[in-house]
């Protein structure tokens, strides 16, 4: 399973910084063939837009996987073992309402502009929309394991986990710490 995983979240990558170059290409050639030659890409910007849309999500997918948004711990960091895991296993539970939300609305989007065409090219607008599906299920199904798994460790081992890239900074040892 976690090798499954594993190879869902590399593809995402794939294809978060493929819908990156894709965007940009369609922009730089849209402005050289309005400047330069008078002309341009009639989708561009709405193929660009779409792209933009699902590449937030996607990258929100990674970001709630490898634990990479941004956490203030100024308050669990003064607090018991116990009271911090509550609040931790609170903040999922209220994720989980608020994705369970997200659900509804984009799918009574999607409902509402299935049959809604965008104006250049003609593409469903439930395309658009359906990017908030496709992220809540997912999201809500990547929160849920990390609830349940926040319930089974006991109180005080919870440790963040930190991503592979070099980049990152590890975290600081000092207690109220904004990270």
């Amino acid at each position: 399973m976690k090798t499954i995983l594993n190879l869902y979240f590399s593809t995402l990558k794939v294809l978060i910084c493929s819908t990156l170059v894709c965007i940009t290409v369609l922009i730089f050639l849209n402005v050289v063939l309005r400047y330069g030659f008078n002309s341009g890409l009639f989708f561009s910007e709405e193929i660009s837009r779409l792209a933009f849309v699902w590449l937030v999500f996607a990258g929100a997918q990674l970001m709630l996987h490898e634990n990479g948004h941004i956490g203030v711990d100024m308050l669990t960091s003064r607090v018991s073992p116990k009271v911090a895991k509550g609040m931790l296993v609170l903040s999922q539970v209220l994720m989980l309402y608020v994705t369970w939300l997200f659900l509804q609305g984009s799918w009574k989007q999607t409902l509402i502009n299935l049959h809604v065409g965008a104006p250049s090219t003609g593409v469903s607008m439930a395309l658009f929309y359906g990017a908030g599906l496709v992220f809540s299920v997912l999201s809500f199904g990547l929160i849920t394991v990390q609830l349940l798994d926040s319930l089974r460790k006991p109180a005080g081992t919870y440790t963040q986990q930190i991503s592979d890239n070099p980049a990152t900074l590890a975290p600081t040892q000092e207690s109220g710490v904004l990270k």
